[in-house]
C-alpha cells in the first residue's frame, strides 16, 4: 500500500510522467492530443494514444481524466479564416462541396477561381484597390513591396494580343499571375471575419471528439470530463496540442 501511495503521489505531481514508470514506456507522449489547425478531427496516431489512455484508466480505477477545450488564436484562427475564404471562393467559382467537405487549396490555374478571387477582393477592399494590385503586379504604380523576384519574372514582355486578351478577362497583364493571386488570397485570409465563438466552439468540439473516442474504448464517462475552453499558444501552421489532465481520486 505504501508503494501504491507513493505512485499516486507521483501521479498527482507529474501525472503522465508517472505513467511511464507504472506501465513502461514514455507516459509523457500520452499527455497531449494533437489536432491539425482549425480541425476537430482526431488523426489516427492520436486515436492510438487515446486507446492507450483508456487501457491505463481501466487498470487504475482511482484515476480521472480532464479533457480541456483548448484552441490557439494564431494557429486555429489562421486556419479557420483561410478555410472560410476557400469555401467562399469555391462557391463563387461554381465548385460544389458536400456537407462537411474540406475545400482544399485553391487551384489558381482555374479561370473561374481567379475570377472569384478578383471579385471577392474588389467587393471587400474596393475596385480601386484591386486595380492598384494589378498595376503593382505589372510593374506600374502600386505598393513597392509587391515588386519582388517573382513579380519581375512575371513581367516578361507580352505580345499585344496576349495583353488585350488578359485585359478583357480582367487579369493582370503579366506572363505569370500566380504571385498576384497569392497576394490577393493572403490579404483576404488575414481580413476574413470569424464568429465571436468560433475558436471556443472548436475547442469544445475537440474535447467532445476525445471524450467520444474514450467512451468507445470503454472508459466510463464519469471518469473523463470536459474542462472549460482555454486559449493556448501554438504557431500558425503547427499542430495544436490539447494537454490532458490526470488526477487521483
Amino acid at each position: 500500500w505504501k508503494a501504491i501511495g507513493s505512485a499516486l503521489t507521483k501521479i498527482v505531481s507529474a501525472p503522465f510522467r508517472a505513467l511511464g514508470s507504472l506501465f513502461g514506456g514514455s507516459g509523457e507522449k500520452l499527455e497531449a492530443i494533437d489536432f491539425d489547425p482549425g480541425s476537430d478531427r482526431l488523426l489516427p496516431p492520436e486515436r492510438e494514444k487515446l486507446k492507450q489512455i483508456a487501457q491505463v484508466l481501466s487498470k487504475r480505477p482511482q484515476l480521472k481524466l480532464s479533457v480541456p477545450a483548448q484552441y490557439s488564436e494564431a494557429a486555429d484562427g489562421a486556419a479557420l479564416k483561410a478555410r472560410a475564404v476557400q469555401v467562399e471562393i469555391a462557391k463563387r467559382a461554381g465548385i460544389k462541396l458536400e456537407a462537411g467537405e474540406e475545400p482544399g487549396p485553391l487551384d489558381l490555374r482555374a479561370r473561374a477561381v481567379r475570377g472569384a478571387l478578383r471579385d471577392l477582393y474588389a467587393e471587400r477592399f474596393g475596385a480601386a484597390e484591386l486595380d492598384k494590385q494589378k498595376k503593382a503586379a505589372e510593374g506600374g504604380a502600386g505598393e513597392p513591396a509587391a515588386k519582388d523576384l517573382n513579380t519581375e519574372a512575371a513581367q516578361e514582355k507580352l505580345p499585344i494580343w496576349q495583353r488585350v486578351g488578359l485585359l478583357i478577362q480582367g487579369e493582370p497583364q503579366v506572363a505569370d499571375a500566380s504571385s498576384f493571386y497569392h497576394k490577393l488570397q493572403e490579404r483576404l485570409d488575414q481580413n476574413q471575419p470569424l464568429a465571436a465563438d468560433a475558436l471556443t466552439r472548436l475547442g469544445a468540439q475537440r474535447a467532445s471528439a476525445i471524450l467520444a473516442t474514450l467512451k468507445e474504448a470503454g472508459v466510463d464517462p464519469a471518469r473523463a470530463l470536459a474542462a472549460a475552453p482555454e486559449k493556448i499558444s501554438s504557431d500558425a501552421g503547427k499542430p495544436v496540442p490539447l494537454k490532458l489532465g490526470l488526477a487521483a481520486t
